[in-house]
Formats: C-alpha cells, structure tokens, sequence
C-alpha cells in the first residue's frame, strides 16, 4: 500500500528507505536533465563565439594584408615616384580601415554574449542543491 501511494505522489506514510531511493532517483534525473542544459546552453554560446571569431579572424587577415600593402607602398616609394606609391599608400589604408571595423565588430560581439560559463544551469543547480538540502533536514525532523 506504501509503494503505491509513494506512486503517487503521497509519500507521507511511506517507508523512510524507500523515501531515500526515491530521493537518489529524482538526484540522479535532476542531474542528468541539468547536464543536458548546461550542454544545451554552451552550444549556444560556442555558435556566437565562433561567429566572432571569425570576424576577428577576418579582421586579423585584412590587418596583415595592410600592413603588406604599406611595406609595399615603401619599397615603391624608394624607387619610384609619387603616383605608385600613394597608390599602394591609399590601398593600405582602405585594408587597414576595413580591418579596424571588423576587429571593432568582432570585439563588441564577444563582449555581448557575456561569460561563457553556463550560469542559469549553475543558478538552478544551487537552487536544486538548496531544495534537496531543504527536503533533507525535513526528513529528518519527521523522524
């Protein structure tokens, strides 16, 4: 009769070993549910990561291209005259620009998807750490 009120869901006159069990099952549920949020939750963050990534990444070859176009534009400045060199002077700048504003993007964004760690799985984990502590001292009040 215990075991099926316990069933139930009324667990008020069952037996304090099979409370226990009972409590290891629901721990064991919650923490696998929890793994599969906290999962869940760094996949998101991991996509945005990478997207930012890639705009810095973007950013750090146009910032090479630049600095290549204006070694450029130096060794032409050297040996020939004005026109070749404030061509190559003017390309560098545009790639240097270009490179700024992509690492200025790519910086913004990783600062708005915030700590990488999964705190609403860690929030809820200490609220189930309370409320199974909380549950725990009730039992043993009971006896």
């Amino acid at each position: 009769m215990a075991t099926a009120q316990a069933e139930n869901g009324d667990r008020r006159d069952a037996p304090f070993t099979e409370l226990i069990r009972s409590l290891f099952g629901d721990v064991a549920l919650l923490a696998r549910r929890e793994a599969e949020l906290a999962k869940i939750e760094l996949e998101g963050k991991a996509s945005k990561v990478g997207s930012a990534a890639g705009l810095l990444g973007g950013g750090a070859v146009l910032a090479l291209f630049a600095i290549a176009t204006f070694i450029a534009a130096a060794v032409v400045a050297l040996a020939i005259v004005l026109p070749a060199w404030a061509a190559a002077l003017i390309v560098g700048a545009a790639l240097l620009v270009v490179a700024l504003i992509l690492v200025i993007m790519g910086r913004n964004k990783l600062r708005a998807i915030g700590p990488l760690a999964p705190t609403r799985t860690i929030e809820t984990m200490r609220e189930d750490i309370r409320w199974m502590q909380s549950k725990t001292a009730q039992l043993k009040t009971r006896e």
